[in-house]
């Protein structure tokens, strides 16, 4: 018993590690957008593209990973998803044109896609059905920590090696706990089977759950805001409120690492309002007039966005993971195709905001842009009516 549980710790923190350097190298090319344009010849209102393929690529492939993950076992999905990550990831600096760059970072999308779904049917295979919510929160509290150190530290990193090495360098490691994680999780026939066999009806009857398309429709505005803030928050620090690379990293940073606030004030949210409904609708207003903020035209103002931003998107997204796994129309073995479909649903369609952000902040400018991501990011919240007052 005690070498089983030791056994857990060991793909716990095999996961978690390869979470961690999965949500770097989703961020790592974010302090360097305006170089890779440059660098191409192009726009820069066309830098939104470098993230928009890379997250259309997420939003395509999260439900088909989900499948083939229920269908055939989390490990095998999960890891060659984490090798097509690390791959395209260190090939993306030498592609020889800007199209043949978004093709690259579209297909290392692909790789993120089959990493995210499957890892958690890992993860539910190790520990008890008591213990999976913690894990979960866990597990995104290692994307939050992974994505911030890559808007902290890449800046600073490319500053000495250029952008073209720093990309490559979040590729290697990501490549590192590929390996490790090969050597490490070793599903026995007993677990890998308790995550697969899930039966083409099962898969139609999540695919049709009507409160769970409300439940990630409704979200798709403050999923595309919160990836086009936590993108350009450097490029509009440095560029709109002049400041230096340091304190720009720092500023843009904190949008990341305080979501593991967002993360643990969720659970005891909803504990305490009893409302999946009520609670999203709250998240997500006050999300959307934090947005504002950054019409200020100063530093403090930022930051206080970045803070706001940060914890509010966390505990919003954590709730709409959560919701699914509340439901007993879902069933314990569908809660991965569940939330892959939620993922899906916001990465698919919210994946072009990112880019409608760039084009509209050097086309027209930052305050436009700003008002722009208010407005699509409070647009689809009066969905959450039609929501029961408690989803189960």
């Amino acid at each position: 018993m005690d070498e089983r549980k030791e056994n857990n710790h060991v793909v716990l923190a095999s996961i978690l590690s390869s979470r961690f350097t999965y949500a770097l190298n989703w961020y790592t090319v974010s302090p360097a957008l305006l170089l890779i344009v440059a660098a191409y010849g192009v726009k820069n209102s066309y830098s939104g593209l470098i993230m928009s393929s890379f997250l259309l690529a997420v939003g395509v492939f999260q439900i088909p990973s989900g499948i083939l993950s229920s269908r055939y076992g989390s490990k095998p999905v999960a890891m060659n998803g984490l090798l097509l990550l690390s791959v395209f990831t260190i090939a993306t600096p030498f592609a020889t044109s800007f199209p043949i760059l978004l093709i690259f970072r579209f297909i290392a999308g692909m790789g993120a896609a089959m990493f995210f779904a499957p890892a958690i049917g890992i993860l539910s295979s190790f520990v008890s059905a008591g213990n999976r919510t913690g894990v979960i929160g866990y597990y995104n509290a290692a994307f939050q920590l992974g994505a911030g150190f890559a808007i902290l530290l890449w800046p600073l990193l490319m500053d000495y090696t250029g952008w073209r090495a720093g990309v490559i360098i979040g590729g290697v490691l990501c490549l590192a706990t590929y390996a490790v994680s090969m050597l490490t999780v070793k599903m026995d026939r007993a677990a890998e089977n308790a995550s697969t066999g899930v039966t083409l009806h099962e898969i139609a009857s999540v695919l049709r759950n009507r409160q769970i398309w409300v439940i990630s429709i409704g979200f798709i505005g403050i999923w595309g805001a919160f990836n086009a803030a936590s993108s350009y928050l450097y490029v509009y620090s440095v560029t709109y409120l002049r400041v230096n690379s340091g304190i720009a990293s720092i500023l843009s940073s904190l949008i990341l690492f305080v979501g593991l606030i967002g993360g643990a004030m969720s659970g005891p949210l909803y504990r305490k309002i009893k409302s999946g409904r009520t609670l999203l609708i709250m998240v997500s207003c006050m999300f959307s007039a934090s947005l504002l903020l950054f019409l200020f035209d100063s530093i403090v103002a930022a930051a206080m966005g970045s803070v706001l931003l940060g914890v509010l998107f966390t505990s919003g997204v954590s709730i709409t993971y959560a919701l699914p796994a509340h439901m007993r129309s879902i069933g314990l073995k569908n809660i991965p195709l569940a939330v892959s479909l939620v993922n899906g649903i916001q990465v698919m369609c919210g994946f072009w905001v990112p880019f409608a952000f760039g084009a509209i902040a050097f086309d027209y400018g930052f305050h436009e842009a700003w008002i722009a991501m208010f407005l699509i990011s409070i647009g689809f919240v009066p969905l959450y009516l039609v929501l029961p007052k408690t989803t189960a």
